[in-house]
């Protein structure tokens, strides 16, 4: 059984095309350390294709770190007129990972992905667009032998993602996806 629950979508009035966009590191409210490479690593990937004219991640993350940033969760600290100079973007994509988890109890397994998503105009710092989107799948076992595969099976899963730096793999494509559709292209 899946989820996904639709937030309100921000979106301002005069709304310029977006130009050259800089994904930025994902400021993150949990305990996960794959999850937030992963997610900004599909928005990049979602984004380009779509058709979006981005910097290259390596190159957000170099000019950033020569300015003394090495978290998203630092970016707060800093002007959207400086970074969008630092990176040569005109539209910044601030992310916030939220929600990234398993919980594995038996009985019940659920995997949960919410994802906040913000363009910024770097030249004035006005919010041009921002929701929240997320993914959550849930499954439930009927017996004490379906409950023993199921932990198993949720473990193993777990692992695995882990293994291969791809978390909550569906959740998360699911999540991005949800959130970039709700993005007003020009």
């Amino acid at each position: 059984m899946a989820g996904c629950a639709s937030a309100p979508v921000y979106v301002a009035k005069e709304i310029a095309p977006f130009h050259r966009i800089a994904v930025l590191p994902l400021s993150n409210e949990t305990n996960d350390l794959d999850g937030p490479v992963y997610i900004r690593k599909l928005i990049q990937e979602n984004l380009a294709h779509r058709g979006a004219d981005l910097v290259p991640l390596d190159v957000v993350d170099a000019k950033l770190k020569e300015n003394g940033f090495t978290d998203g969760g630092q970016l707060r600290a800093a002007q959207p007129a400086d970074i969008g100079q630092w990176l040569g973007a005109d539209t910044l994509f601030y992310t916030t990972l939220v929600d990234f988890g398993y919980v594995n109890v038996g009985f019940y397994a659920q995997r949960k992905v919410l994802i906040v998503g913000r363009l910024v105009d770097a030249k004035t710092g006005v919010r041009l667009w921002e929701t929240e989107r997320n993914t959550t799948t849930r499954i439930f076992a009927s017996d004490k032998e379906k409950a023993k595969r199921l932990f198993a099976t949720q473990l193993a899963i777990q692992a695995a993602e882990k293994l291969v730096h791809q978390p909550l793999s569906l959740e998360s494509r699911r999540t991005v996806e949800l959130l970039l559709d709700t993005i007003p292209y020009r």
